[in-house]
C-alpha cells in the first residue's frame, strides 16, 4: 500500500480531511483554548482579580491615549482615532450578524464570565478592534505611543479571552479588523 495509510502516494491529506472537518477542528481548538484558560485564571484570586481589571480598565487606557494625543497637538491624529472607533463598531457589527456565535460563557460549560456581559455577539473582538486601529494611527503620530497602544491591545485580548468573554479567534478577528481600518485612516 505505500504511502500513509489508506491515502495514496502523493494524494494531500486535506482530500480526506475536508474543509468542514478542518474547520471544525479550528473551532474545537478555539473553544478548548478559551475554556482552559478561563479554568487556569479562575485558580488564582490574584491572577482572576487581575483578568477582570484588564478586561475592564485597558479600554480605557487606549482612550486617554487618544486623549493625550488631543491635548499634545495631535488633534488630527486623535480625531482619526475617534473615528476609526466609529468605523470598527459598525463592521464589528456587520461581521457579528453574518457570524452569529455567543460568547465562550454562554456556549461552553465550565466557562464563566469573570466581567458581568451579555452572552450575545462575541465575534470579532470589538475592543481589540478599536485599540489596534487606534494603535496604528496613534503610532504614527508617536511611533512609542503606538507601541504600547499596541501592547495594551493584545493584553486587553488576552485578558477578555480569559474572562470568559471571547474565544482567541474573535480577538485575532479584532486584530486583522483593527489593523485595516488603522492603516486607512493614517495619514
Amino acid at each position: 500500500m505505500g504511502g500513509w495509510a489508506g491515502t495514496r502516494v502523493g494524494q494531500s491529506i486535506l482530500c480526506r480531511v475536508g474543509p468542514r472537518s478542518v474547520l471544525g477542528q479550528v473551532l474545537a481548538a478555539d473553544a478548548r483554548l478559551a475554556a482552559e484558560l478561563n479554568a487556569l485564571v479562575r485558580r488564582s484570586t490574584l491572577v482572576s482579580t487581575l483578568a477582570v481589571g484588564s478586561a475592564t480598565l485597558l479600554a480605557g487606557v487606549e482612550v486617554l491615549c487618544m486623549g493625550a494625543l488631543f491635548v499634545a497637538g495631535r488633534r488630527r491624529s486623535a480625531w482619526r482615532m475617534l473615528a476609526a472607533v466609529g468605523l470598527v463598531s459598525v463592521a464589528s457589527e456587520g461581521l457579528g450578524m453574518t457570524w452569529r456565535r455567543e460568547r465562550p460563557f454562554g456556549e461552553l460549560a465550565g466557562v464563566e464570565a469573570l466581567v458581568p456581559h451579555t452572552s450575545r455577539r462575541s465575534f470579532p473582538s470589538r475592543h481589540v478592534a478599536s485599540a489596534l486601529a487606534m494603535a496604528a494611527i496613534g503610532g504614527q503620530a508617536h511611533p512609542r505611543l503606538g507601541m504600547a497602544m499596541a501592547a495594551v491591545a493584545w493584553l486587553l485580548g488576552l485578558s477578555r479571552v480569559a474572562a470568559g468573554l471571547h474565544y482567541p479567534s474573535d480577538v485575532i478577528a479584532g486584530a486583522v479588523l483593527g489593523s485595516a481600518i488603522g492603516r486607512l485612516l493614517r495619514d
